[in-house]
């Protein structure tokens, strides 16, 4: 009997990842259908609800990371249809706001208001990637004779996952610079961009470096496989810092700015080879049979 392609199931229905990208973003484009059960199915569907609908949205200052009218439409209709896991809201209805208030002295009371776009959870970020990253994999390591994939040996590890606007920060650049030369083992680009894949394969260890770009707004950066050549690469990253902005006893704030990645500068989707692959490009990689 066949299994789950993201787990030892059996499975019920068949799973892509249509519902991130904008309606109609496959037309005439590859898309990667997998065999999944319904509890897997049905997680991955409810990860990407709001996930689509969040990342499709505006910045603060009301700017799309595209100009595509259909895709803003569609932003705007999953806005009002998809509801937040953070607000418990309509994603339309869940801009983020902190109010902090002080006192200067006898009489003289200050107050600020944050304000900022709906956000999504890292952590259901996290295994929406996870779920993405398996297929991709299990497709990778598809046999044809045995009608089954394979899965990686060990863990996932995420780093991190940064808005359009703070893709140049310290550590998505310094990941991005340590794994550049690594070879590439998948590039899976999709949905006129709106969906972008990447795994490249540690030099001397059985532990990929992997990058996900959700809508031309989100990416996420980590490993899967072997965890010490991983955690040693993590090790010599930069770190982020934060400043204190407010602290009281029962809570504190403290801020970054953001800073965007110059296009230029943005290596993370290339494939340093003479000829780059315009369709996924498959490889042959160890893993765990299915």
């Amino acid at each position: 009997m066949r299994r789950c392609a993201f787990g030892q199931h059996h499975f019920t229905r068949a799973c892509d990842r249509a519902p991130l990208r904008p309606k109609g973003k496959l037309h005439n484009q590859w898309n990667l259908i997998l065999n999944a059960c319904q509890d897997c199915n049905s997680l991955k569907a409810d990860l990407e609800d709001d996930i689509s609908a969040i990342t499709l949205q505006p910045d603060a200052w009301g700017r799309y990371a595209h100009d595509e009218m259909g895709a803003i439409e569609d932003a705007r209709r999953k806005a009002n249809n998809a509801g937040s896991r953070r607000t418990r809201k309509a994603v339309k209805d869940s801009r983020e706001e902190i109010k902090l208030g002080g006192t200067l002295g006898p009489g003289v009371d200050i107050s600020f208001q944050f304000t900022g776009p709906p956000q999504i959870d890292d952590n259901r970020a996290f295994e929406l990637a996870r779920l993405h990253l398996t297929a991709f994999f299990y497709m990778q390591t598809y046999s044809h004779e045995t009608r089954r994939g394979g899965y990686w040996l060990h863990g996932c590890y995420p780093i991190m996952t940064a808005v359009r606007s703070d893709w140049g920060n310290r550590l998505m650049t310094g990941f991005m610079r340590m794994v550049e030369t690594w070879d590439c083992r998948m590039l899976a680009i999709s949905a006129d961009g709106f969906f972008k894949l990447i795994t490249r394969k540690h030099p001397s260890a059985e532990t990929w470096a992997w990058a996900l770009e959700w809508n031309h707004n989100r990416r996420l950066v980590g490993f899967f496989g072997e965890r010490e050549p991983a955690q040693a690469i993590v090790n010599n990253l930069p770190r982020l810092k934060a400043h204190n902005v407010y602290r009281t006893p029962s809570e504190s704030l403290s801020s970054r700015t953001e800073i965007p990645l110059k296009e230029d500068d943005d290596t993370l989707f290339l494939v340093f080879d003479e000829t780059e692959p315009t369709t996924p490009a498959i490889d042959n990689v160890d893993g765990a049979p299915g």
